[in-house]
């Protein structure tokens, strides 16, 4: 009788310990479960946050005006929360859609590759052959790239002779690898909605330099005026330019540098960006918004 007991007492202890496990692995499951909720709340309250911060830093950027630098595009809303808007236009960059039909486009880019490192024939190669890419013929210019060049390689559809649909396309041009090793954030610098002129008021001074092919220095007096009274650019305080003739007499840059690329100026460009930023905890949303003649494009990510 005293073993049986014990086999019972021992039984009951085993189906004790298993109802405690079981009830833990519940208990956890539960937790995991509570756990997993209140994160997609978290998350989900923080989407609609910087989405709701997303519309109104669009629709504050729409005011007429409002002019870049005004304190009210960059917002703290709480601690965690804010938005910011930067209104530019296409102008700032090279339009790299334009360097097929205008040799001057070509030079700049050419330039500009130069400047980042690539050497004088890797960057003809690259320019001639994004030439090629772009204009509706099958004849290669002296350093391009067109149909029988890309064959070999199973590319039957290369080039796409054709204005580029995706800034990425640019890799597929013959000697692109050697731009995305000398400069990563090459897209930076690009536009394919640009209409060819350049941005006066805009213009980074790395695309100055590349553009009248002078050095640092000689943007410099220019540049100093531009950014205003207080020294700091795409504030209230930045001149506006009224004439080409105004930017000229401040340009330290030689006349015959200056009369290649002169016509390329402009003071107004027709195609504005305006790019939106909103911030909730760590979770980011953006708006970019283009539009001008023919154009208008909107993307949010």
């Amino acid at each position: 009788m005293v073993r049986l007991a014990r086999v019972r007492c021992g039984s009951s202890l085993l189906l004790v310990l298993w109802a405690i496990m079981l009830m833990s692995l519940a208990v956890i499951g539960l937790i995991a479960h509570l756990s997993r909720g209140l994160d997609e709340s978290i998350y989900a309250e923080k989407e609609f946050r910087a989405r709701l911060l997303l519309q109104s830093a669009r629709t504050l950027s729409t005011h007429p005006d409002l002019e870049r630098g005004d304190p009210l595009l960059r917002q703290r809303v709480s601690a965690v929360s804010s938005y910011e808007v930067t209104i530019t236009t296409e102008g700032a960059n090279l339009a790299i859609n334009q360097i097929a039909a205008n040799p001057v486009q070509r030079q700049f880019a050419r330039r500009l590759l130069e400047k980042w490192g690539m050497e004088s024939r890797q960057a003809e190669t690259l320019t001639d052959s994004l030439a090629d890419w772009l204009d509706a013929d099958d004849l290669p210019r002296a350093h391009g790239a067109e149909r029988d060049y890309y064959l070999p390689f199973g590319h039957r559809n290369h080039p796409f002779n054709k204005p580029l649909g995706n800034i990425n396309d640019v890799l597929l041009v013959r000697g692109a690898e050697e731009l995305a090793r000398v400069r990563p954030n090459w897209r930076d610098y690009f536009t394919r909605y640009g209409d060819g002129t350049i941005d006066i008021h805009r213009a980074s001074p790395e695309i100055l330099e590349a553009l009248f092919d002078v050095t640092p220095s000689e943007i410099s007096r220019f540049l100093s005026v531009r950014r205003g009274p207080d020294g700091i650019p795409d504030t209230v305080d930045d001149p506006r330019f009224t004439a080409i003739s105004e930017v000229r007499s401040l340009l330290d840059v030689p006349t015959s540098k200056y009369a290649v690329v002169s016509a390329l100026l402009t003071l107004d460009h027709p195609i504005k960006r305006t790019d939106c930023l909103a911030r909730a905890g760590d979770l980011k949303r953006r708006l970019t918004i283009i539009k001008g003649p023919g154009i208008d494009f909107i993307q949010e990510d």
